[in-house]
């Protein structure tokens, strides 16, 4: 809580004297209709006391905190909330949450020293349409995929290179006629755009 400043209490020490002047004089006349305007003008003087002072408290004379962003910033982050975070038929996340993802799953791995590792699947549009629609069931709960575009990415946490054979077999079984590129963190790369590795130059910029 704010106090307010000493030239406010001087400036209030006028209107005091006046309002406890007014009940004294009040106290001593008879007549009812004197008795209650001095005291309805006591009543006001206090409130406005009372006012004044919770006045000073939310306004001292220092700027309020104020947090400012440019108007790009605020653009960027009402647009983030309209956009789709995953599709909702295939589970696959949108480009830009993807990435904001595997960001903070290469922190967790830094720091404590767990395995992560990523697939890159790159084929033509009609073969990826199908681990498009079946990654959703082939991956564990931990597990979370992207659809970058011309490349489909999956990342699965706390998992090594030999871990993730077992999953790119699968993939490749059911889908012969696309590319599986296996990157480990952090022996492949340390960075989102180092693991993608060359596939980062196919990468959609829809959505990004």
């Amino acid at each position: 809580m704010r106090f307010p400043s000493r030239r406010s209490l001087l400036l209030l020490v006028p209107v005091l004297v006046a309002g406890a002047a007014a009940v004294a004089v009040a106290a001593t006349i008879d007549a009812l209709v004197a008795r209650s305007v001095l005291q309805t003008i006591a009543v006001a003087t206090f409130l406005a006391i009372a006012w004044y002072v919770g006045l000073s408290d939310r306004n001292d004379g220092e700027p309020a905190d104020i947090i400012e962003i440019s108007s790009a910033q605020a653009t960027a982050m009402a647009a983030d909330r309209r956009r789709p975070t995953f599709d909702r038929d295939t589970g696959l996340h949108a480009n830009w949450y993807f990435r904001l993802r595997v960001e903070e799953e290469i922190v967790r791995a830094t720091r404590y020293g767990q395995p992560l590792t990523l697939l890159c699947l790159t084929g033509s549009p009609a073969a990826l349409r199908t681990p498009r629609l079946a990654l959703k069931r082939w991956l564990r709960q931990v597990d979370f995929a992207g659809d970058l575009g011309e490349v489909i990415a999956v990342v699965l946490p706390n998992t090594s290179r030999d871990g993730a054979a077992t999953l790119a077999e699968r993939i490749d079984a059911h889908v012969p006629e696309i590319d599986i590129r296996v990157a480990e963190h952090p022996a492949d790369g340390t960075t989102l755009a180092q693991l993608l590795g060359d596939s980062e130059w196919h990468v959609s910029d829809q959505g990004a």
